[in-house]
């Protein structure tokens, strides 16, 4: 596990902060007086924290910290699109996005550093896994995207679909999603918040048993396992029958539609006789489909199909009676794709 000699208050609970605070000699309820300066008063520091005794905040700033990263550099587009590259206090580089719609502000972060699942279309696989994330430095993303926030904005949505699969990291997410969620932390319900995972059997079935009712998004782009493998290497492992069950127990224990998202490929998974074979495999799950266009990243020959082929699949999807949503693409002159920002840094400067 990372680990560092200053630890950052972020990645820690209510409990765990009042027996910090009683540790210390003070009173319990010092606690939700700092993590009211983290979470609603935006502070960036200790030293922020007046209400605090002066003493206090010395001893707690020898050993603990609010952030431990910070963001390197912000790129904007004309949607309100905002993507943050955030330095780590090792030096690796991670992305969080700031997606706006309407009424609608959404944080999208990342659970590791890289990937390992090393889809054939995504740029986040394409330097590997370096580590996992801690809680803190998850939470550490939401507040960075909040804190960019007109006084007038409200964060209503956290998404785990940046760089990294969250259930390979699974202890330090699930931490962070309950930070994420807590009345005394950053309050989204858990009705706003969605974990995206490419099909980690395992982690859905544990993740079905926390209690948490989030969202679950699971990646699948293909019909069949020789197409999906061939898009998806971790799924010669795994098999799409094998995540279909695992979804329907999500639900059934949750009582929280599925979401899978399928990326077009032209030439790949985007004809009808694809969409009918996608029908087929979902047929008794409840669920909802999220169609995406492949991104056109240098590193892989890919493209996405024409509009005439994307429409076609979504209303073949739609006549058997699915919900199909076209998903917009926001932030393609900013590199807002999962990765393709870290990719380039750390392509520009050498490898982390």
């Amino acid at each position: 596990m990372y680990k560092t000699d200053i630890q950052s208050i972020t990645g820690m609970s209510l409990p765990e902060l009042e027996a910090l605070c009683n540790s210390m000699g003070e009173p319990a309820y010092r606690a939700k007086q700092i993590l009211l300066w983290i979470y609603e008063k935006r502070a960036t520091n200790i030293d922020q924290m007046t209400d605090l005794p002066e003493d206090f905040r010395n001893k707690l700033a020898e050993k603990y910290c609010v952030f431990q990263t910070k963001v390197d550099s912000i790129t904007q587009t004309a949607d309100g699109t905002e993507k943050l590259l955030i330095r780590l206090l090792d030096k690796n580089v991670i992305e969080s996005v700031l997606l706006r719609e309407g009424e609608r502000i959404t944080a999208c972060v990342s659970s590791q550093v890289g990937c390992a699942m090393a889809c054939g279309f995504c740029a986040s696989g394409l330097l590997g896994l370096k580590r996992d994330l801690t809680s803190g430095e998850i939470v550490e993303q939401v507040l960075h995207v909040k804190n960019r926030l007109l006084q007038t904005e409200y964060l209503t949505n956290v998404v785990f679909m940046g760089i990294g699969e969250p259930l390979a990291n699974y202890d330090n997410v699930v931490k962070a999603i309950k930070l994420i969620n807590a009345e005394w932390g950053l309050g989204i319900g858990a009705r706003h918040i969605t974990l995206s995972t490419v099909g980690v059997v395992d982690g859905i079935r544990r993740l079905a048993r926390e209690g948490l009712k989030i969202n679950l998004a699971i990646s699948l782009h293909a019909p069949d396992d020789i197409t999906r493998t061939k898009i998806v290497p971790s799924n010669k492992k795994t098999g799409i029958k094998n995540i279909i069950a695992a979804a329907k127990e999500y639900f059934n224990i949750t009582r929280r539609d599925i979401s899978f998202e399928y990326v077009l490929i032209e030439g790949i998974n985007a004809s009808r006789h694809a969409a009918e074979s996608l029908a087929k495999l979902l047929k008794g799950v409840q669920c909802n489909i999220n169609i995406l266009t492949v991104n056109i990243v240098d590193e892989f020959n890919l493209k996405p199909p024409c509009n005439e082929t994307i429409e076609a699949f979504c209303k073949t999807l739609e006549k058997c009676g699915y919900t199909v949503t076209l998903r917009k693409k926001k932030g393609n002159d900013i590199n807002a794709a999962c990765g393709q920002l870290r990719l380039r840094i750390v392509n520009s400067y050498g490898k982390n």
